[in-house]
């Protein structure tokens, strides 16, 4: 499967969960001014996300729908950030455990979503 350059998005939602959203750019330069566009607007709206960044992976999501409710945000993965940069996101089935340990090296975010793997 190629690689893509990704915008990788970890927010809080209303119920203290971590809302994962992976957004797929032409290229670097575009996703880091994709990436400090949203930094700016969520910041201003007194809801700064937890992560953002680009970086390289060859999972594909469905495209990020804006107002998709939380009741919807079920399907869970595992977000891996190692310390010399990067990022790895495996999606993780019901049964499948996740311990968040967002300090640790590498920091590890267990998220939920509402993109799907894409076909």
């Amino acid at each position: 499967m190629p690689v893509a350059t990704t915008l990788l998005m970890l927010t809080l939602m209303a119920d203290g969960g971590v809302r994962l959203t992976l957004s797929e750019s032409d290229n670097a330069p575009a996703c880091e001014a994709a990436r400090a566009s949203v930094v700016r607007i969520l910041s201003t709206s007194g809801k700064p996300p937890l992560l953002t960044m680009c970086g390289q992976t060859d999972l594909k999501l469905t495209p990020f729908v804006h107002g998709t409710p939380a009741s919807a945000e079920v399907l869970r993965y595992r977000v891996e950030v190692p310390a010399g940069g990067g990022f790895v996101v495996q999606r993780l089935q019901a049964d499948e455990a996740c311990t968040p340990a967002p300090s640790a090296q590498p920091a590890v975010y267990c998220t939920r979503s509402a993109q799907q793997p894409a076909p």
